[in-house]
């Protein structure tokens, strides 16, 4: 590995699970719907850990790419973490429908079709949601990382110029 090129892994894995697993669960997964919050959050805190590990400078290109990888680790915790939570969901779906048919309402002809076999399990589904939520949580990540790089990253001092000598008379050696 270059040794001026930070090691972007190991704070992307940390604040991206953490990330994830807040966007994971149920109440607390809906920061989200404020700007993508916990994504943005994560990958600024992300910064701000390799920040605190890299002695040199970070560019906004380090944001970047550390923003990103923190948001693709979200999206995958956050699709194990809401894995088990589908099930309660479908269950809770067709409580609702059978308490609606009890009460002596009517549903539409498909309805309990619908959601018997509504494919939560299926593979191919949440692959396909893993990719969409993996680019979009990578996109607002790399937002974050810009952010997070003004924030936190340590800033460059202005050269300093050499002291300036009084003019005077020559030396009359």
């Amino acid at each position: 590995m270059d040794p001026k090129k930070p090691d972007y892994f190991r704070p992307a894995l940390v604040a991206g699970a953490v990330a994830g697993l807040l966007s994971g669960l149920p109440l607390i997964g809906m920061g989200n719907c404020i700007c993508c919050l916990w994504i943005v959050g994560g990958a600024a805190m992300a910064v701000k850990l390799l920040a605190a590990a890299t002695p040199t400078l970070l560019t906004a290109g380090d944001g970047a790419m550390v923003g990103a990888l923190t948001g693709i680790t979200a999206a995958v915790v956050d699709a194990v973490v809401s894995l088990p939570l589908r099930s309660f969901n479908l269950g809770l779906a067709r409580r609702f429908l059978d308490k609606a048919v009890e009460l002596g309402g009517d549903l539409p002809s498909g309805l309990d079709d619908i959601v018997n076999n509504s494919g939560v399990f299926s593979p191919g589904w949440f692959l396909l949601g893993l990719l969409i939520s993996a680019a979009v949580f990578a996109v607002m990540g790399v937002l974050g990382g810009v952010i997070g790089v003004s924030l936190f990253a340590k800033k460059a001092l202005p050269p300093v110029a050499p002291p300036q000598t009084p003019p005077g008379p020559p030396d009359a050696a």
